[in-house]
């Protein structure tokens, strides 16, 4: 049995969004520029149809990835956050260089640093799940001293 993928309900909408798009859409389409390729063309080594192929092998395999973590997935409940506790699903409000920022903590198919989620396997989640409020932690990146204050959690 695979381990359950912790999720936000946000996400676990958009893959299924994702996979609907996929499977209703692009993998028709494709099935059938596939044909068309090979009816005007007699090699199947041509590089459309093997273009074709592949970006449908592609369409399937993510397909099937998308379905493997829906499977596995475990929705967050954000009523359940412990303003004692960081753990996945957490938004914790942070002081950094002077500056205030909120990160959410979410697993490694969720994270987006451009979007300050942050997964808990990074440097930084594995620092925060370990922190309570009004703690610092520090962290070294690229040669420079990071240094992050917990103003709230939740």
């Amino acid at each position: 049995m695979a381990d359950k993928i912790k999720l936000t309900r946000s996400k676990v909408d958009s893959l299924k969004k994702e996979l609907k798009e996929l499977e209703n859409k692009k993998e028709k389409d494709l099935s059938e520029s596939l044909e068309r390729a090979r009816q005007n063309d007699v090699s199947e080594e041509t590089g459309d149809i093997i273009a074709v192929m592949e970006e449908l092998d592609k369409v399937e395999k993510r397909i099937g990835e998308i379905k493997e973590i829906l499977q596995n997935a475990e929705i967050i409940d954000r009523k359940s956050c412990n303003v004692n506790k960081i753990s996945i699903g957490s938004e914790v409000k942070v002081e950094v260089g002077g500056k205030r920022k909120t990160v959410t903590i979410v697993s490694e198919v969720e994270a987006d640093p451009s979007k300050n989620k942050i997964s808990d396997k990074s440097p930084l989640g594995k620092q925060l799940i370990k922190a309570k409020t009004g703690d610092e932690i520090k962290l070294e990146v690229n040669g420079r001293k990071i240094s992050y204050k917990i103003l709230e959690i939740c």
